[in-house]
């Protein structure tokens, strides 16, 4: 990496890197800053921190005089952003991932800088001394860490103000600080070897440990699953400390391997480890970077530039890559897997048979294969036949290799553009509060899952509405949130064919699903469906609440693994056979239950079950179940992703559905109109009373000519001019009050209200008219039975206008 004298510019400027196909010693990478001065000759810069951030496969790096360098490995480019001055610190920020964190060395500030265009966006002022550590945190609290060796100042991003901070004393400077991968606790040691702990919400200490064996401690790590703790120092001893028991596991003594004494250390995340991370990297006092094995206590590997020694190293969060900041002022840049995998010894601990995906048995006295064999004998054999066969050997796919597995029988496209694209636009408004749904510990899966369910939702907006959707992917998430890739188009591709007909009524249940469940229950075990029937239990509480959380309420991590490990080796039709053996494998259990309460309460939670019984009834099912009734006749066979740079469009659910207006009005909410609902409705209101009142008036006139002859009596009773006028503006008058309560309340409390006011107005004649009343009682009587039936209709005709208007509107 060079660069001449080009001066400042304000456009960034991007470059070719070439990263090496086949590594020396697992070196993907070397960088070095040369610059030329005027006389000609070329000065080396000092590279002296790094970063990684793995979702976008990025990399930054600053040297000795404030020139910070972004890599990007996934479009192998690399761009210099304007120099900030010199840099103590680096990180980027997980709420932002094109925001770095870079730490001053002069101001001691804290400058937060776009890695695109080299722009300060924040600055936070608060430090009397260079700043060493930058830790985000990883739980729903959202605080940035920054330390030096005099205070720590924990800041609340929301309003980049100081929340908390430590202050110490010269016999006890802070070595190092940073938050627990989960982060729940803040975790520091001290430089009088002593390590405290606090809790983060809180920030009350809960916790200090003061090891005895362990002299001039300098350096902690921690497991990516937050459960183990390694502590070391100057001194050449190692201890590992359980967080859940609070108490040590184990001591090693390390002058065993050579090493005096510890300068970093950093557990290397592994894929399918499970966070439980078995391999720490130590840089030791003499500057070899030794890789350790905890579990067999053997040395993986070690590190010895020829060029210069290992001043510092950083790991990036996957794991993936790590980089070594060497003396002399280069970075070389690692892939992580050659450097395990290369020099792994003949006395690793053999692998089980079935990950050779071979019938060939072998002898004890052949060497075990090293996983790259094992790995490229499995990319040259990774056909779903084989697969199967395997699976049907052994039952259940081996751990390590299982999202390996499932990526093959599923044939995900790894479309990296595409689902870039998705994830740059952001948490779904549909799931930015999920967390008030679910109780969810680790902000880690719940970022994931809010992650997935956004990407989902901008895939197809069907996913925004569905209310089932994040139980049914939250199991996917908990195994596979490691490759957030990975896992969306496991999940996608799940929808696509394991759920298909799921979403033809959406949102409301999907009825050709739950009549094939019934229908093959019913042809399998008649019993069993008559007891549903007289409890007056439907399908909607047997299959489809276990379909909606992908069975993982009725099954334990183990199990759940082991059946979509069949449900995905086997045709889309399997997932239904196996609701159904569950309620026949469960009969026993389920036949003692005589109310729809505690059958409701059965299929939420885990009950014991023989996995071997349920996945053999499966398979009985699915290849005894008559094909008229058979789910195959109507599924689709396997469609996977298509590879491109887009994913093909969702359509599995019927567009005009009113799944599509609940997402129209859920962003109208968002941008409200000028006029509330309330005067919306009234407008509608008065717009069809208006209109009504037009007829109704034509229909006036007519009645009065009709009647005129009978209702003689009755307006005899007063002046014919000045009655007529009053008649006719009451009668305006009332009709519209009709009208208006028509609308708000029935038509039959409408109409007794008529009868109570027209018995009233009989009760106000005076005494003069009563006799006139009296003699025209029987005309009025006839005419008022033929206005209410004329009103009814004209009431019953509105509620049908009305209906019917506010269907055209929504």
């Amino acid at each position: 990496m060079e660069s001449g004298n080009q001066g400042e510019y304000d456009n960034v400027e991007k470059f070719d890197i070439k990263i090496k196909s086949k590594p020396k010693d697992g070196v993907i990478l070397q960088l070095h800053h040369t610059v030329r001065g005027s006389n000609g000759e070329n000065h080396r810069i000092r590279f002296s921190v790094g970063t990684f951030e793995d979702v976008h496969e990025k990399l930054a790096c600053a040297d000795n005089i404030g020139n910070i360098f972004v890599l990007d490995f996934s479009d192998l480019k690399f761009w210099k952003l304007k120099s900030q001055g010199p840099c103590t610190a680096l990180q980027f920020s997980p709420h932002n991932l094109d925001t770095l964190v870079v730490a001053g060395a002069k101001k001691f500030t804290i400058n937060f800088i776009d890695c695109e265009s080299g722009t300060t966006t924040i600055s936070l002022l608060g430090h009397t001394a260079p700043i060493k550590h930058i830790s985000f945190s990883n739980n729903k609290i959202n605080n940035l860490l920054t330390a030096s060796p005099a205070e720590a100042i924990l800041w609340e991003l929301r309003n980049y103000t100081k929340y908390f901070t430590l202050n110490t004393y010269a016999e006890a400077q802070i070595q190092q600080i940073l938050f627990t991968p989960a982060g729940d606790y803040l975790v520091a040691c001290f430089q009088n070897d002593t390590v405290q702990i606090w809790r983060h919400d809180t920030m009350k200490s809960v916790k200090q440990i003061i090891p005895n064996d362990l002299k001039h401690l300098k350096n902690i790590a921690f497991t990516m699953n937050g459960r183990a703790m390694a502590m070391a120092g100057l001194a050449p001893i190692l201890i590992l400390f359980s967080m859940d028991t609070w108490k040590a596991i184990k001591s090693v003594d390390l002058l065993k391997y050579d090493i005096t004494g510890v300068q970093q250390m950093a557990f290397i995340p592994q894929m399918f480890d499970g966070g439980a991370n078995k391999v720490l990297a130590i840089l030791s006092s003499d500057c070899n970077l030794i890789f350790l094995d905890l579990e067999t206590l053997k040395i993986v590997n070690t590190i010895q530039p020829d060029s210069s020694n290992v001043r510092r190293f950083v790991v990036s969060p996957t794991g993936k890559y790590f980089l070594c900041v060497l003396q002399l002022g280069e970075i070389n840049i690692y892939n992580t897997s050659y450097v395990l995998e290369s020099k792994q010894p003949q006395t690793e601990k053999p692998i089980h048979e079935e990950f050779a995906c071979t019938s060939i048995k072998r002898s004890n006295k052949e060497h075990s294969p090293t996983r790259v064999e094992v790995e490229a004998k499995m990319r040259t054999c990774m056909d779903s036949a084989r697969l199967r066969r395997i699976l049907m050997q052994y039952g259940e796919y081996p751990d390590k290799f299982r999202a390996i597995i499932w990526r093959s029988l599923l044939a995900v496209p790894r479309n990296r553009t595409a689902y870039s694209v998705l994830v740059d636009k952001g948490i779904h408004s549909s799931y930015k509060d999920i967390e008030s749904q679910f109780t969810i510990h680790s902000s880690l899966t719940l970022k994931n899952l809010k992650r997935l369910l956004s990407c989902l939702a901008h895939w197809c907006p069907l996913f925004g509405v569905m209310k089932f959707l994040p139980s049914f992917v939250f199991p996917f998430v908990k195994i596979l949130q490691k490759d957030p890739l990975l896992l969306f188009e496991i999940v996608a591709t799940v929808l696509l064919n394991q759920c298909q007909l799921w979403f033809e009524y959406a949102p409301f249940p999907p009825v050709s699903i739950l009549a094939m469940v019934e229908n093959i229950l019913a042809e399998h075990d008649r019993q069993l469906l008559n007891h549903f029937c007289e409890l007056g239990v439907t399908s909607q509480t047997y299959a489809l609440k276990i379909l909606e959380t992908a069975f993982s309420e009725v099954l334990t991590c183990s199990e759940w693994l082991i059946l979509w490990d069949h449900i995905l080796s086997n045709e889309p039709a399997y997932i239904l056979m196996a609701v159904v053996s569950y309620n026949i494998v469960q009969k026993n259990a389920i036949r003692r239950l005589k109310t729809h309460e505690q059958l409701e309460n059965f299929f939420h939670m885990q009950n014991p079950i023989d996995k071997k019984t349920f996945l053999k009834k499966a398979y009985v099912l699915l290849t005894e179940t008559p094909d008229d009734i058979h789910p195959r006749r109507f599924f689709n066979s396997f469609t996977p992703l298509e590879k491109g740079s887009c994913y093909q469009l969702f359509s599995g659910y019927p567009k005009a559905t009113i799944c599509l207006k609940l997402a129209k009005r859920e962003r109208k909410k968002q941008k409200p109109g000028p006029y509330t609902l309330k005067e919306l409705t009234s407008k509608s209101q008065e717009k069809e009373i208006n209109s009504r009142l037009k007829t109704t008036k034509s229909s006036d006139s007519e009645s009065n000519n009709s009647d005129g002859m009978q209702d003689k009596n009755f307006i005899e009773c007063s002046s014919k001019k000045t009655k007529k006028r009053s008649n006719n503006k009451d009668r305006k008058t009332g009709i519209r009050d009709d009208l208006i309560q028509s609308i708000m309340y029935p038509a039959t409390i409408q109409l007794q209200k008529k009868r109570e006011n027209a018995g009233g107005r009989k009760d106000k004649c005076n005494k003069k008219e009563r006799g006139s009343c009296k003699r025209s009682t029987t005309p009025p009587k006839v005419n008022s039975e033929k206005r209410n039936n004329f009103l009814e209709q004209e009431v019953e005709k509105l509620m049908q206008s009305c209906s019917s208007y506010e269907d055209t509107n929504d």
